[in-house]
C-alpha cells in the first residue's frame, strides 16, 4: 500500500494517538459545526437570500466526506431522465481544476475538452454522459452555472452533484446518499470524524439513499434505516448496491469480460474517496490482489507515480477507476505498457426504490398534493 504527499487522514490519526490532539480535534469541530450552523442559519432566517433557477434543481449529496457512489446515481438518473425526453443538465462545483473556482466551464458537444479546468471528476462524469447528450458545466458558482445551462444548453431539470451543503441556491428535491459501511450515528462533525454537519441535518433530504448495501449485512442495513428514520422521519429510504459491469480496455475503448481476472492475481490503484470500496469489489470477483496503491482523493497522477507501480507490478493487469484514469497523465502508455484495465460499475436499486427515486426527481418543482 503507498499514499503519497500529504494525507489529512495521516495527520488526523497521528492527532488521534494522544490525548492533547484528541482535545484539539474536538475544538476544531466545534469551531466547524458552529460555521455551518450559523450559515444555514442566515438562509433559514432569511438575512441572506438563496435564489431560485429558472427550472427544477435536483441535489444528490453527502452528509460526510468520502466516497458514497453519489457519481454513479448522477449517472443514472440523468441518463433516464434523457431517455424519457427531458433535458438534464448536471452542475458540478470542480476540485483541483487550474482555473479560478468561479469560473464556469461547460463540457457538451461541439466544445473543446480541458481537464485543467474541468477538473477530473467533471471530466469522467461527462465522458459517461456523453452518449445521452447530457452537458455537464463547471463552477463554484452554482446560480451562475445553472442559469447559464437553462438558458444557453437549455436544460429544464439541474441535477446538483454534491451541494446538500450549499444553500445558495434553491433546491426542489435534496437526496441525501449514505454509505453503508459507514454509518453516521457514531460520527463525529469534522475534523473529529468524517460528518459534514450533524446528522440532524437529513431531516432535510426528501430521499435518503442508502449505498453499497452488497459490502454489509441485513442486519447493518436495518440499524441504518433506523438511524435515518430517527433522523429523516419523512425522508424515502431506498437502498442500492454497486455491482461490476466490466472492463474497460483504455487503449482500444472495448468492454473485456469480468471473468478475465477470475483466480488470477493483479495490482489495484486509485484516488478516490472510498478506496476500501472498490478494493473489496475487486476481491469479491476472486481477484488477488498482490499490491494495492492507494492516494488521496483527487491525486493529480504523475509520470513518477506511474512508473513506480510499473516497477514493482511484475507484469501483472493493473486495474483502476474511471475517475483516477481520467487524471492519468499525458505519456501513460509509454509508463504502463499493456495490461491496464479499468472497472466500469453500475448501480442496482433495490426492491422498488428506483421506481421511487424518479417520481421524486421527476416530480421536482411541482406542486405538492395535499
Amino acid at each position: 500500500m503507498k499514499r503519497d504527499g500529504f494525507s489529512a487522514e495521516g495527520l488526523r490519526d497521528s492527532m488521534r494517538s494522544s490525548a492533547a490532539g484528541r482535545l484539539a480535534l474536538g475544538a476544531l469541530s466545534a469551531v466547524y459545526s458552529a460555521a455551518v450552523a450559523g450559515r444555514r442559519g442566515l438562509y433559514a432566517s432569511g438575512l441572506r437570500k438563496a435564489r431560485r433557477l429558472p427550472v427544477p434543481v435536483v441535489c444528490f449529496g453527502n452528509i460526510s466526506s468520502g466516497g458514497t457512489g453519489k457519481t454513479s446515481t448522477v449517472v443514472t438518473v440523468a441518463m433516464e431522465l434523457a431517455r424519457a425526453g427531458r433535458r438534464p443538465a448536471v452542475l458540478l462545483r470542480g476540485y483541483k481544476r487550474r482555473v479560478p473556482p468561479r469560473t464556469v466551464t461547460v463540457l457538451a458537444k461541439g466544445r473543446p475538452l480541458s481537464l485543467d479546468e474541468s477538473g477530473d471528476e467533471a471530466l469522467m462524469l461527462y465522458r459517461l454522459l456523453e452518449p445521452a447528450g447530457v452537458p455537464v458545466v463547471v463552477s463554484s458558482d452554482r446560480f451562475a452555472s445553472g442559469s447559464l445551462a437553462a438558458s444557453q444548453l437549455g436544460a429544464d431539470i439541474l441535477l446538483m452533484d454534491d451541494g446538500f451543503q450549499h444553500f445558495a441556491v434553491r433546491r426542489d428535491a435534496d437526496i441525501v446518499l449514505v454509505n453503508a459501511t459507514a454509518p453516521f450515528s457514531s460520527d463525529r462533525v469534522l475534523p473529529a470524524g468524517d460528518l459534514r454537519e450533524p446528522a440532524s441535518g437529513l431531516a432535510r433530504a426528501k430521499a435518503v439513499v442508502i449505498t453499497h448495501c452488497e459490502q454489509v449485512t441485513q442486519d447493518s442495513i436495518e440499524r441504518l434505516r433506523g438511524e435515518i428514520r430517527a433522523a429523516a422521519p419523512k425522508a424515502e429510504i431506498v437502498e442500492s448496491l454497486h455491482a461490476p459491469e466490466a472492463f474497460i480496455d483504455p487503449v482500444t475503448a472495448e468492454k473485456v469480460d469480468l471473468n478475465v481476472l477470475k483466480g488470477r492475481k493483479a495490482v489495484s490503484l486509485c484516488g478516490i474517496g472510498d478506496p476500501a470500496s472498490f478494493e473489496e469489489t475487486l476481491k469479491k470477483m476472486r481477484i488477488e490482489l498482490s499490491q494495492i496503491w492507494r492516494y488521496p482523493d483527487h491525486h493529480p497522477f504523475s509520470l513518477d507515480d506511474l512508473g513506480a507501480a510499473q516497477q514493482t507490478r511484475g507484469g501483472l493487469p493493473l486495474i483502476t477507476t474511471y475517475k483516477d484514469f481520467a487524471r492519468f497523465p499525458q505519456g501513460w502508455q509509454q509508463v504502463l505498457p499493456g495490461g491496464v484495465l479499468l472497472l466500469s460499475v453500475k448501480i442496482v436499486f433495490l426492491l422498488d426504490g428506483w421506481k421511487r427515486l424518479m417520481r421524486i426527481v421527476a416530480s421536482a418543482g411541482e406542486p405538492e398534493s395535499r
